[in-house]
Protein backbone atom coordinates (compact mmCIF):
# COMPACT_ATOMS: atom_id res chain seq x y z
CA UNK A 1 0.00 0.00 0.00
CA UNK A 2 1.34 3.57 -0.91
CA UNK A 3 1.72 5.66 1.97
CA UNK A 4 3.23 8.51 0.14
CA UNK A 5 1.87 11.45 1.97
CA UNK A 6 2.68 11.62 5.88
CA UNK A 7 4.30 9.26 7.60
CA UNK A 8 1.91 6.73 9.46
CA UNK A 9 1.77 8.49 12.83
CA UNK A 10 1.07 11.90 11.76
CA UNK A 11 -1.26 10.64 8.81
CA UNK A 12 -3.23 8.69 11.45
CA UNK A 13 -3.66 11.69 13.77
CA UNK A 14 -4.47 13.87 11.17
CA UNK A 15 -7.33 11.74 9.66
CA UNK A 16 -8.46 10.26 13.34
CA UNK A 17 -7.82 12.14 16.17
CA UNK A 18 -10.93 13.01 17.20
CA UNK A 19 -12.63 9.50 17.14
CA UNK A 20 -16.04 8.67 18.05
CA UNK A 21 -17.22 8.31 21.68
CA UNK A 22 -18.25 5.42 22.90
CA UNK A 23 -19.57 4.74 19.20
CA UNK A 24 -21.37 2.07 16.56
CA UNK A 25 -19.69 -1.11 15.27
CA UNK A 26 -18.04 -3.27 16.96
CA UNK A 27 -14.00 -2.74 17.72
CA UNK A 28 -11.11 -4.25 15.30
CA UNK A 29 -7.97 -4.88 17.82
CA UNK A 30 -5.20 -2.22 17.80
CA UNK A 31 -1.89 -3.77 16.64
CA UNK A 32 0.87 -4.90 19.35
CA UNK A 33 2.12 -1.17 19.20
CA UNK A 34 -0.91 -0.18 20.63
CA UNK A 35 -2.76 -0.76 23.78
CA UNK A 36 -6.61 -1.38 24.41
CA UNK A 37 -8.23 -1.72 27.97
CA UNK A 38 -9.53 -4.32 29.82
CA UNK A 39 -13.26 -5.35 29.77
CA UNK A 40 -13.91 -4.11 26.17
CA UNK A 41 -14.78 -5.83 23.11
CA UNK A 42 -13.11 -5.75 20.05
CA UNK A 43 -14.37 -7.10 16.70
CA UNK A 44 -14.61 -5.80 12.92
CA UNK A 45 -17.94 -3.44 12.78
CA UNK A 46 -19.59 -2.92 9.14
CA UNK A 47 -21.39 0.19 7.87
CA UNK A 48 -24.33 -1.06 9.59
CA UNK A 49 -23.22 -1.93 13.03
CA UNK A 50 -24.03 -5.42 12.76
CA UNK A 51 -21.07 -7.63 12.66
CA UNK A 52 -18.30 -7.88 15.01
CA UNK A 53 -17.99 -9.99 18.57
CA UNK A 54 -20.53 -9.92 20.84
CA UNK A 55 -20.12 -6.81 23.27
CA UNK A 56 -20.17 -5.91 26.19
CA UNK A 57 -19.41 -7.90 29.30
CA UNK A 58 -22.42 -9.65 29.81
CA UNK A 59 -22.29 -11.05 26.16
CA UNK A 60 -24.85 -8.72 23.96
CA UNK A 61 -25.44 -10.00 20.35
CA UNK A 62 -24.95 -8.98 16.87
CA UNK A 63 -22.28 -6.77 17.66
CA UNK A 64 -23.85 -4.49 20.51
CA UNK A 65 -23.04 -3.87 24.01
CA UNK A 66 -23.42 -6.39 26.81
CA UNK A 67 -27.20 -5.49 28.55
CA UNK A 68 -26.66 -6.18 32.27
CA UNK A 69 -23.57 -3.70 32.30
CA UNK A 70 -24.96 -1.15 30.51
CA UNK A 71 -22.26 0.72 28.27
CA UNK A 72 -22.11 -0.19 24.87
CA UNK A 73 -25.18 0.88 21.63
CA UNK A 74 -27.92 -0.09 20.10
CA UNK A 75 -26.80 0.17 16.51
CA UNK A 76 -25.76 -3.06 15.35
CA UNK A 77 -29.90 -4.49 16.94
CA UNK A 78 -31.58 -1.71 15.17
CA UNK A 79 -30.76 -2.53 11.96
CA UNK A 80 -33.41 -2.69 8.99
CA UNK A 81 -37.39 -3.59 9.58
CA UNK A 82 -40.47 -3.15 8.12
CA UNK A 83 -42.81 -5.53 9.98
CA UNK A 84 -45.72 -4.79 11.97
CA UNK A 85 -44.89 -2.34 14.81
CA UNK A 86 -44.62 -3.54 18.86
CA UNK A 87 -47.73 -2.30 20.98
CA UNK A 88 -47.80 -0.46 24.06
CA UNK A 89 -49.58 -1.22 27.46
CA UNK A 90 -51.94 1.17 29.22
CA UNK A 91 -50.88 2.58 32.41
CA UNK A 92 -48.68 1.49 35.00
CA UNK A 93 -46.85 -2.04 33.94
CA UNK A 94 -44.39 -3.86 36.67
CA UNK A 95 -42.04 -7.51 35.63
CA UNK A 96 -42.60 -9.02 38.70
CA UNK A 97 -40.17 -11.95 37.19
CA UNK A 98 -37.48 -10.69 34.72
CA UNK A 99 -37.42 -14.45 33.47
CA UNK A 100 -36.52 -14.33 29.99
CA UNK A 101 -36.25 -10.85 27.67
CA UNK A 102 -32.86 -8.87 26.98
CA UNK A 103 -33.36 -5.08 27.36
CA UNK A 104 -30.54 -3.21 26.08
CA UNK A 105 -29.71 -0.74 27.21
CA UNK A 106 -29.89 -2.14 30.57
CA UNK A 107 -29.90 0.03 32.98
CA UNK A 108 -30.54 3.11 30.39
CA UNK A 109 -29.80 6.82 31.12
CA UNK A 110 -31.24 10.19 29.26
CA UNK A 111 -32.50 13.64 30.76
CA UNK A 112 -34.94 16.09 30.89
CA UNK A 113 -34.88 19.54 30.86
CA UNK A 114 -38.65 21.06 30.24
CA UNK A 115 -37.37 22.87 27.25
CA UNK A 116 -35.30 20.26 25.04
CA UNK A 117 -36.23 16.79 23.39
CA UNK A 118 -34.62 14.14 25.17
CA UNK A 119 -34.81 10.86 23.62
CA UNK A 120 -33.10 7.15 24.12
CA UNK A 121 -34.07 4.14 21.80
CA UNK A 122 -34.01 0.57 23.35
CA UNK A 123 -34.78 -2.47 21.81
CA UNK A 124 -35.33 -6.53 23.12
CA UNK A 125 -32.53 -8.78 21.83
CA UNK A 126 -33.62 -12.42 20.03
CA UNK A 127 -37.82 -11.66 19.40
CA UNK A 128 -40.07 -10.77 16.96
CA UNK A 129 -40.51 -7.06 17.48
CA UNK A 130 -43.84 -7.39 16.44
CA UNK A 131 -44.58 -9.45 19.38
CA UNK A 132 -43.36 -6.95 22.35
CA UNK A 133 -45.68 -5.01 24.45
CA UNK A 134 -43.74 -1.98 26.08
CA UNK A 135 -44.49 -0.28 29.10
CA UNK A 136 -42.98 1.34 32.26
CA UNK A 137 -43.41 1.59 35.67
CA UNK A 138 -44.78 5.33 35.35
CA UNK A 139 -46.02 6.27 32.22
CA UNK A 140 -46.41 9.86 33.17
CA UNK A 141 -42.36 10.52 33.13
CA UNK A 142 -42.07 8.50 29.44
CA UNK A 143 -43.63 8.40 26.04
CA UNK A 144 -43.24 5.62 23.78
CA UNK A 145 -42.93 5.77 19.35
CA UNK A 146 -42.06 2.36 17.44
CA UNK A 147 -38.39 3.19 15.94
CA UNK A 148 -36.36 0.48 14.02
CA UNK A 149 -36.79 -3.19 15.75
CA UNK A 150 -37.44 -1.30 18.87
CA UNK A 151 -38.48 1.54 20.31
CA UNK A 152 -38.12 5.33 20.93
CA UNK A 153 -38.37 6.50 24.77
CA UNK A 154 -39.06 10.53 24.64
CA UNK A 155 -38.34 12.08 28.62
CA UNK A 156 -41.39 13.35 30.44
CA UNK A 157 -40.02 14.19 33.92
CA UNK A 158 -36.83 13.62 35.91
CA UNK A 159 -36.70 10.29 38.09
CA UNK A 160 -36.35 6.61 37.43
CA UNK A 161 -38.88 4.65 35.70
CA UNK A 162 -38.65 0.71 35.08
CA UNK A 163 -39.05 0.17 31.30
CA UNK A 164 -40.80 -3.34 30.52
CA UNK A 165 -40.85 -5.41 27.70
CA UNK A 166 -43.46 -8.35 27.49
CA UNK A 167 -44.26 -11.34 24.71
CA UNK A 168 -47.08 -13.53 25.29
CA UNK A 169 -46.82 -16.81 23.43
CA UNK A 170 -49.17 -20.22 24.01
CA UNK A 171 -50.08 -19.05 26.83
CA UNK A 172 -46.67 -18.08 28.76
CA UNK A 173 -45.25 -14.72 29.31
CA UNK A 174 -42.36 -13.65 29.81
CA UNK A 175 -40.60 -9.98 30.93
CA UNK A 176 -37.96 -8.28 31.23
CA UNK A 177 -37.28 -4.75 32.99
CA UNK A 178 -34.44 -1.83 32.51
CA UNK A 179 -34.23 0.70 35.00
CA UNK A 180 -33.87 4.38 33.31
CA UNK A 181 -32.67 7.02 35.23
CA UNK A 182 -33.73 10.65 33.82
CA UNK A 183 -31.19 13.54 35.08
CA UNK A 184 -32.60 17.03 36.05
CA UNK A 185 -31.00 19.24 33.28
CA UNK A 186 -32.10 23.31 33.19
CA UNK A 187 -32.24 24.45 30.35
CA UNK A 188 -28.98 26.92 31.36
CA UNK A 189 -26.93 23.61 31.67
CA UNK A 190 -27.68 22.54 27.78
CA UNK A 191 -26.93 25.80 26.47
CA UNK A 192 -23.97 25.26 27.98
CA UNK A 193 -23.09 21.96 26.52
CA UNK A 194 -24.56 23.16 23.37
CA UNK A 195 -22.61 26.54 23.19
CA UNK A 196 -19.15 24.58 23.95
CA UNK A 197 -19.84 21.35 21.20
CA UNK A 198 -20.79 24.38 18.39
CA UNK A 199 -17.84 26.94 19.56
CA UNK A 200 -16.68 27.51 15.91
CA UNK A 201 -13.37 26.74 16.41
CA UNK A 202 -11.43 25.12 13.94
CA UNK A 203 -8.71 22.00 14.45
CA UNK A 204 -5.68 23.48 14.64
CA UNK A 205 -3.26 20.63 13.54
CA UNK A 206 0.28 23.08 14.47
CA UNK A 207 0.54 21.18 17.71
CA UNK A 208 0.10 17.94 16.12
CA UNK A 209 2.92 18.39 13.64
CA UNK A 210 4.92 19.93 16.11
CA UNK A 211 4.95 17.05 18.65
CA UNK A 212 5.49 14.37 15.83
CA UNK A 213 8.05 16.95 14.56
CA UNK A 214 6.93 16.24 11.04
CA UNK A 215 5.34 17.99 7.88
CA UNK A 216 2.74 17.41 5.09
CA UNK A 217 4.37 17.36 1.75
CA UNK A 218 3.79 19.86 -1.06
CA UNK A 219 1.91 17.18 -3.13
CA UNK A 220 -0.62 16.85 -0.27
CA UNK A 221 -2.77 14.68 0.24
CA UNK A 222 -2.95 11.22 -2.41
CA UNK A 223 -6.18 9.40 -1.75
CA UNK A 224 -3.92 6.21 -0.99
CA UNK A 225 -5.84 5.67 3.20
CA UNK A 226 -7.17 2.50 3.67
CA UNK A 227 -9.06 2.17 6.66
CA UNK A 228 -9.41 -1.59 6.54
CA UNK A 229 -5.65 -1.99 6.29
CA UNK A 230 -4.31 1.48 8.03
CA UNK A 231 -7.00 1.82 10.94
CA UNK A 232 -5.80 -0.89 12.78
CA UNK A 233 -2.24 0.77 13.19
CA UNK A 234 -1.90 2.03 16.88
CA UNK A 235 1.82 4.18 16.41
CA UNK A 236 3.34 5.04 19.45
CA UNK A 237 2.52 8.49 20.34
CA UNK A 238 5.40 10.62 21.69
CA UNK A 239 6.76 10.79 25.17
CA UNK A 240 4.47 13.72 27.05
CA UNK A 241 1.85 13.81 24.02
CA UNK A 242 -1.26 15.98 24.64
CA UNK A 243 -4.58 16.78 22.89
CA UNK A 244 -3.00 18.99 19.90
CA UNK A 245 -6.60 20.57 19.36
CA UNK A 246 -6.98 22.73 22.29
CA UNK A 247 -5.72 25.66 21.77
CA UNK A 248 -7.89 26.92 20.93
CA UNK A 249 -10.22 23.96 22.15
CA UNK A 250 -11.51 23.09 18.92
CA UNK A 251 -15.55 22.70 18.28
CA UNK A 252 -16.99 18.94 18.28
CA UNK A 253 -18.33 19.34 14.81
CA UNK A 254 -15.01 19.20 13.29
CA UNK A 255 -15.95 15.69 12.99
CA UNK A 256 -18.71 14.81 14.73
CA UNK A 257 -22.34 14.13 12.55
CA UNK A 258 -23.47 13.68 9.53
CA UNK A 259 -20.57 15.21 8.57
CA UNK A 260 -17.94 17.39 10.01
CA UNK A 261 -17.33 20.31 9.25
CA UNK A 262 -13.42 20.26 9.89
CA UNK A 263 -11.11 20.47 6.74
CA UNK A 264 -8.12 19.45 5.66
CA UNK A 265 -6.68 19.88 2.48
CA UNK A 266 -10.59 21.00 1.55
CA UNK A 267 -12.02 18.07 2.10
CA UNK A 268 -13.99 16.98 5.46
CA UNK A 269 -12.66 14.67 7.84
CA UNK A 270 -15.30 12.34 8.81
CA UNK A 271 -18.96 11.57 8.47
CA UNK A 272 -21.53 9.57 10.31
CA UNK A 273 -19.28 9.79 13.39
CA UNK A 274 -22.00 10.06 16.14
CA UNK A 275 -21.95 9.70 19.40
CA UNK A 276 -26.06 10.30 20.60
CA UNK A 277 -28.25 8.29 22.88
CA UNK A 278 -27.95 5.71 20.32
CA UNK A 279 -24.30 5.49 21.13
CA UNK A 280 -23.79 6.43 24.74
CA UNK A 281 -27.12 5.96 26.20
CA UNK A 282 -25.65 2.84 28.20
CA UNK A 283 -23.29 5.15 30.46
CA UNK A 284 -24.18 7.09 33.46
CA UNK A 285 -23.19 10.57 34.58
CA UNK A 286 -19.92 10.24 35.24
CA UNK A 287 -18.93 7.69 32.57
CA UNK A 288 -20.42 9.86 30.03
CA UNK A 289 -18.52 12.48 31.17
CA UNK A 290 -15.08 10.63 31.62
CA UNK A 291 -15.43 9.93 27.67
CA UNK A 292 -14.60 13.60 26.30
CA UNK A 293 -12.69 14.40 29.78
CA UNK A 294 -10.35 11.81 30.17
CA UNK A 295 -11.41 10.17 26.98
CA UNK A 296 -11.97 6.48 28.82
CA UNK A 297 -15.33 4.39 27.45
CA UNK A 298 -16.00 2.42 30.59
CA UNK A 299 -15.78 -1.06 30.75
CA UNK A 300 -18.53 -3.03 29.31
CA UNK A 301 -18.45 0.09 26.78
CA UNK A 302 -18.52 0.30 23.09
CA UNK A 303 -15.79 1.81 20.83
CA UNK A 304 -15.30 1.49 17.20
CA UNK A 305 -11.77 0.56 16.78
CA UNK A 306 -12.34 1.03 12.65
CA UNK A 307 -12.35 4.17 12.74
CA UNK A 308 -9.69 5.23 15.45
CA UNK A 309 -8.12 2.72 17.59
CA UNK A 310 -8.94 3.53 20.98
CA UNK A 311 -4.77 4.41 22.22
CA UNK A 312 -5.09 7.54 19.36
CA UNK A 313 -8.37 8.61 20.31
CA UNK A 314 -7.53 8.43 24.02
CA UNK A 315 -5.16 10.79 23.76
CA UNK A 316 -7.30 13.14 21.51
CA UNK A 317 -10.29 13.26 23.73
CA UNK A 318 -9.25 14.77 27.10
CA UNK A 319 -10.28 18.34 26.73
CA UNK A 320 -9.64 20.27 29.46
CA UNK A 321 -11.09 23.28 29.30
CA UNK A 322 -14.66 21.28 30.23
CA UNK A 323 -13.03 21.37 33.90
CA UNK A 324 -16.27 22.57 36.15
CA UNK A 325 -18.89 20.58 37.22
CA UNK A 326 -21.02 22.68 35.81
CA UNK A 327 -19.65 22.61 32.25
CA UNK A 328 -19.24 19.26 32.29
CA UNK A 329 -23.07 18.71 33.46
CA UNK A 330 -24.00 21.36 30.68
CA UNK A 331 -21.69 18.79 27.90
CA UNK A 332 -23.85 15.68 28.97
CA UNK A 333 -27.41 17.80 29.02
CA UNK A 334 -26.41 18.69 25.25
CA UNK A 335 -25.09 15.26 24.36
CA UNK A 336 -28.18 13.68 25.83
CA UNK A 337 -30.46 15.74 24.01
CA UNK A 338 -28.61 14.84 20.34
CA UNK A 339 -31.13 12.99 17.75
CA UNK A 340 -30.29 9.27 18.06
CA UNK A 341 -28.54 8.42 15.06
CA UNK A 342 -27.06 5.34 13.47
CA UNK A 343 -23.25 6.03 13.15
CA UNK A 344 -22.25 4.66 9.80
CA UNK A 345 -18.46 6.11 10.26
CA UNK A 346 -16.43 7.25 7.49
CA UNK A 347 -13.12 8.84 6.75
CA UNK A 348 -13.92 11.12 4.21
CA UNK A 349 -9.80 11.72 3.56
CA UNK A 350 -9.35 8.35 1.70
CA UNK A 351 -11.09 7.50 -1.51
CA UNK A 352 -13.73 4.94 -0.44
CA UNK A 353 -15.41 7.52 1.35
CA UNK A 354 -16.06 8.91 -1.82
CA UNK A 355 -17.95 5.80 -3.07
CA UNK A 356 -19.97 5.54 0.00
CA UNK A 357 -17.50 3.07 1.78
CA UNK A 358 -16.73 2.89 5.31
Amino acid sequence: MTRSWMNLSVRTWVLLALGAAGSLGAIGGCSSNGSTPAGYDYGSGSASGSSGSSGGNSGGNDGGAGSSSGGGDLDSGLVTYDGPPPSFADGSVSCASANGLTLRFNPMYSGYDGVHQYQIPALVTGVDPASVTWGASDPTMVAFSTYVRGIMITTKKAGTVQITATVTSGGKTTCGSAPLTITQYTPAEWQLGHDRYNNGNALGVGSLLTQFDASIPDGGLDGSFDAGADAGNCPALPAGFSNPFESPPAACTNCHGAVGNGQLFGRTLFSDVSHTPEQTGGYNESELTGLFMTGTVPPGGYFDNSIICYTDWHAAHQWTDINTPAAQKGMNAYLRSLTPAQQLGCFDLYAACDAGGG
